[in-house]
């Protein structure tokens, strides 16, 4: 997570340029510019004023261009925080006279890697009234001999000369980070080309710490509130109203007990609880020895599987075994046990994690089964229970048993409301209007009317968290104070998130408005019924993202989502953050990605949700899509590429959606292997086709052969029937002259064709009445007993072939 140090109101971003004043030298000329860190302070380079021929203690003219009435005023170097140009390069100057313009917010360089920044300057390329410079953070490089601290920027091509002691503004936090100092020049082979470096805001809070209590400026301006950002480690000063909870994290892990599954619904503050509650304490020792744990807080994600081995859990990639026991210490004892904390571990069990996930869920299981010194939180929203029922039965059975499933407490007291209201704003001395803090309170308690005032829903906190947010950013316009005015300017409880939110998108036009709608409900994931999920942010990387709100890959439509972005990203809609992939180390930056800030955007704030409705069925199918997608990167199996309603779903969303080049790659290919499918098709129906009419003329052409011979058969049926009666006609008129051989007759007429008449003449011939077989049996053996040898061969031609034997 980024970790801005607050938030900036709406369009400060773009009215940065009216707290930027050109130094000009004794001739009118601009050197360098400077900005207001309070009223009738200004913060410049060192070597800016001595470019223009002060030094300290001199008079310096200064020109506010964007100021109401683009005021000229005169200052007096502050000799005591003058800051050599080859030490820490540091200027302040204190303004004769006050100019109608608001400071600068300043805030944490730390937080701030591979975030876009921009400054504003005055070079010699530019319009008179100066312009804007970008470029992107780089690390903070640690303090030389005498030089401090420096943050390093890189495609800082738009910073020239002339943007030298102007400020550098963070557009993920919108608070000024620190002043730019220097911009390298490149050598003869273009190295170091856009590089630049800046002096943290904390080097310059050093430059004036010293100073009398009327000359400093204000603080950092540091919110003690989150809005809808988790409270962390840094924050555990302002957080307040949630100790019982975090006890009965502690007892859970009292002991020595190896497992806490934390459950609560979206909004209740598991993140913060346990980040700025819970961790803290274990680091104060509240348990015994605990202050010596290590302490691996992670999330699922690419960086999931190295803090895994980094927490001592077994079953990492060969060779990858994390950081060592001393944590990078030299000489410091092994920690006698860590504590691994899996924040949001719902984002583990969604279907599109696949293998990766339930290999994770398998290796933590295993380590809680294990003997290793290991205590596990796993902090997870309660409606995705039984999805992890479904897929890690034994991880939860192992929690059940050891008594370590914990659900956060459904509501908040009065008392414990008033901790959270009060305590952080008393922290820093700064006051609430008379009954203000009592009229918040009584507010939230409304909202839970069944209780009848006695106490509130613990999901209230995302909103009464942006209500103070945004109370608190107004302090500056009502003395420092908060107010009733403020509160009732931003919506009160119920209508601050709101209001924050659409004050976001009224900073943009209808055409990027329509871009804000795609890039917020792209990172919405849709729900799942059939599994039982229900609807949650989700990580896209910002490449795919820029892919998925663009109509086109022009320059001009890419940067206006990127624009957009940058608005989001500002108001803390939407934050941005990169991870890193355990199985890429040559990527050593990480991925750039983007996400909601809290799921609380997706059911209380109405036109996100009315929108997702509304994009629900191209959101379902991509979620699908992207699945499948998974695995046929995976494994290249044609099988796995789109076919069917998949398929025909996403070509017809595809006209009216951008889609990332991934996915209309895979579309792509889906088609071709569907266009292909249909060419063999009808080649394979040609071929059948062909064969059928082949297979029919066989048949027709068998027919008519069957025909033929059937009318031959019948031809030869009829002659032969013809020469049997003949036959039996001449056996019958043979039969009282010659019985012998009528005999005979009758027997050859039968075996030429078994006919009626030929059936007559063998049992007259027989003298029995007897059947054909056996009236040829006695004709037989009575002609061959009483003929000769010679008349038995007489006989015996008398018919085609042979019908008995001697």
């Amino acid at each position: 997570m980024t970790t801005g140090q607050g938030t900036l109101r709406a369009g400060a971003g773009d009215r940065l340029p009216t707290a930027v004043a050109q130094v000009r030298d004794g001739d009118g000329l601009v050197v360098g510019a400077g900005f207001l860190v309070s009223n009738g302070l200004v913060v410049t380079c060192a070597h800016v004023l001595l470019d223009g021929g002060y030094g300290p203690g001199s008079t310096v003219m200064l020109a506010f261009p964007h100021a109401p009435g683009a005021p000229v005023v005169t200052g007096r170097v502050l000799e005591d925080a003058w800051r050599e140009p080859h030490e820490q390069d540091v200027a302040l100057v204190r303004l004769e006279r006050a100019v109608r313009v608001a400071p600068v917010l300043l805030g944490s360089a730390t937080g701030a890697l591979g975030h876009r920044v921009r400054s504003f300057g005055f070079p010699v390329q530019a319009p008179p009234g100066g312009h804007f410079g970008f470029a992107t953070a780089g690390g903070v490089l640690p303090a030389g001999d005498e030089v401090g601290e420096l943050l390093q920027l890189t495609g800082a091509n738009d910073l020239t000369q002339g943007f030298s002691g102007g400020p550098v503004m963070d557009e993920v936090t919108g608070l000024v980070v620190g002043m730019l100092t220097a911009i390298t020049a490149f050598d003869g082979h273009h190295r170091g080309q856009g590089i630049a470096y800046v002096t943290p805001a904390s080097v310059l809070h050093e430059a004036w710490s010293w100073l009398d209590e009327a000359d400093k400026p204000d603080e950092l301006d540091v919110s003690p509130y989150r809005a809808l950002e988790p409270f962390t480690a840094e924050h555990a000063r302002w957080f307040h109203g949630r100790e019982d909870a975090a006890d009965r994290v502690l007892t859970g892990l009292r002991g020595g007990r190896r497992v806490v599954l934390l459950l609560g619904p979206s909004g209740s503050g598991k993140s913060s609880l346990v980040q700025a509650g819970v961790l803290p304490a274990l680091a104060a020792g509240r348990l015994p020895g605990s202050d010596r744990w290590r302490q691996v807080l992670t999330r699922p994600g690419p960086d999931l599987p190295g803090a895994l081995t980094r927490a001592g859990l077994p079953g990492g990639e060969p060779g990858d075994t994390g950081v060592d026991a001393t944590d990078g210490v030299a000489d410091a004892p092994p920690a006698p046990r860590s504590v691994l904390v899996v924040d949001q571990f719902e984002e583990l069990l969604a279907p599109s994690e696949g293998p990766a996930a339930l290999g994770a869920l398998a290796r933590i299981t295993a380590a809680i089964g294990s003997d290793a010194p290991l205590s596990v939180v796993l902090v997870m929203r309660d409606d995705f229970y039984s999805r992890l029922s479904a897929l890690a039965p034994d991880l939860l059975d192992t929690a059940q048993r050891a008594n370590g499933v914990l659900n956060v407490p459904a509501t908040l007291s009065a008392a414990d409301l008033d901790a959270i209201v009060t305590g952080p704003a008393r922290d820093l001395d700064t006051a609430f209007d008379p009954g203000l803090a009592e009229q918040i309170i009584a507010d939230v308690l409304k909202l839970n009317p069944r209780t009848d005032g006695a106490s509130a829903p613990v999901t209230v906190l995302p909103l009464l968290e942006v209500a103070l947010t945004r109370l608190w950013e107004r302090r500056l316009e009502h003395d420092g104070r908060l107010t009733h005015d403020a509160y009732q300017h931003i919506g009160a409880v119920t209508g601050a998130l709101t209001e924050w939110c659409e004050t976001a998108l009224r900073e943009l036009g209808p055409r990027r408005r329509d871009i804000a709608r795609k890039i917020l409900t792209a990172l919405v994931r849709p729900a799942d019924p059939s599994l039982n999920i229900p609807a949650a942010r989700q990580q896209l990387p910002i490449s795919e993202l820029r892919q998925l709100a663009a109509d086109d890959d022009t320059p001009d439509v890419l940067r206006a989502v990127d624009q957009v972005l940058a608005v989001l990203s500002r108001h803390r809609i939407v934050t941005t953050h990169r991870v890193h992939d355990e199985a890429r180390p040559q990527e050593a930056e990480g991925t750039a990605v983007a996400e909601l800030v809290h799921d609380a955007l997706i059911h209380d704030w109405d036109t996100l949700r009315e929108w997702v409705e509304q994009d629900l069925r191209f959101h379902d199918w991509l979620r699908r899509a992207r699945d499948q997608y998974s695995r046929w990167q995976k494994h290249r199996d044609p099988q796995d590429l789109p076919t069917g309603t998949l398929l025909a779903e996403g070509t017809d969303l595809a006209s009216h959606h951008p889609l990332s080049t991934d996915l209309d790659d895979f579309l792509t290919a889906g088609r071709q292997r569907q266009q292909a499918a249909a060419r063999i098709s009808r080649r394979l129906n040609v071929v059948l086709a062909t064969a059928l009419i082949l297979a029919l003329a066989l048949i027709a052409s068998g027919f008519l052969s069957w025909q033929r011979q059937a009318a031959l058969t019948s031809t030869q049926a009829a002659l032969l029937a013809a020469q049997s009666y003949r036959l039996a006609s001449q056996s019958a008129s043979l039969m009282d002259t010659d019985p012998d051989l009528a005999a005979l007759l009758a027997v050859a007429a039968y075996r030429i064709s078994p006919t009626a008449e030929a059936a007559a003449a063998l049992r007259n011939g027989a003298r029995i009445d007897a059947t054909p077989d056996a009236a040829i049996s006695a004709i037989c053996k009575a002609v061959a007993r009483d003929l000769t040898i010679e008349e038995k061969y007489k006989y015996l031609t008398v018919s085609f072939e042979p019908v008995c034997r001697p």
